[in-house]
Parts: C-alpha cells; structure tokens; sequence
C-alpha cells in the first residue's frame, strides 16, 4: 500500500532539509548578534566607587602581600593551565565533606532517638526540680540588674 510515491517523498525530504537548515543558520545568526557586553562606563563606576578599597589593601602591608601571593599563584596556575584540575578537587572535596557531614548527622539523631527525645529532656531541664503550681520565690531586681531591696515575690508555675 503507497500513499505517496517514492519522488514525490524524496521532493518533499528535500524540501524540508532545506527549509530546516535555513532557519537553524537563521536562528544560530539571531542568537550570536544578541550576545551584549558590559559598557565601558561600568568599568569606570566601579572603579571610582571602589578607590578607597583600592587605596587600602595597597597601602596596609599585610593585604598588600597577601594581594601578590594571590595574583602570583592565579598567574602560574593560569599559565601551567591548572583551573579545570583544581576546580574538579575543590568539587570532589566539597562533596567528601558534604557526605561526612550527612553521615555524622545520621549518627547523632540515630543516638538521640535511642537515647530518648531531645524534646522530652529539653521540657525536664526547663521544668527544673520544682513541680507544676509550687510557688518559687524572686528577687525583686534594681534597674542595673543587682539584687534589690531585698523584697520577694512569689511566682507559681503552670503546667508545662
């Protein structure tokens, strides 16, 4: 069974790879003319809204130093071409600690589930010793925090 004859798909393939690599060239052309740059004046704004941190690491010694150690190793890493590998380390270590973090997290709610509810400790520790509607006496305080007059209150505790 033939619904199109084999010229007329051959014509019409043809057709289609053609109108297809007209738009691909037109949109890769469209695409390349819309990459911008930063304006020039930019560069001169910053640098002017930046003068008195310039001026500061160039006259305190210590990040005047610490400013060329940084811009010698960028300049023979740069030069040896050792980015991608230095890149890739930092990634694979920031994942090392990221797991060794995960994993001691596991272990310390794991311990804390078995050793009992960190809510509960934490409700009896609030508590204290003294028990729901017992009457606890204050010092009534001065302004700056010292012990007053000596005059008491009493406070009774709520249920928790």
């Amino acid at each position: 069974m033939t619904i199109i004859p084999a010229a007329k798909a051959t014509d019409i393939t043809a057709r289609f790879k053609k109108t297809a690599d007209g738009i691909y060239v037109e949109a890769k052309r469209s695409a390349i003319g819309g990459v911008t740059q930063v304006p020039l004046y930019f560069y001169g704004l910053l640098l002017a809204l930046g003068w008195n941190e310039i001026v500061a690491v160039l006259r305190n010694p210590l990040y005047f130093i610490l400013l060329a150690l940084l811009g010698g190793v960028g300049y023979v890493t740069y030069n040896l071409n050792l980015w991608g590998p230095m890149i890739r380390m930092a990634d694979a270590a920031t994942k090392q600690a990221v797991d060794i973090g995960k994993e001691r997290l596991r272990e310390f709610l794991e311990e804390q589930e078995r050793t009992g509810s960190t809510a509960g400790a934490a409700k009896k520790a609030l508590a204290g010793p003294h028990k729901a509607g017992e009457e606890i006496e204050l010092d009534e305080l001065k302004a700056r925090g010292s012990g007053g007059s000596g005059a008491r209150e009493k406070v009774e505790l709520e249920d928790i």
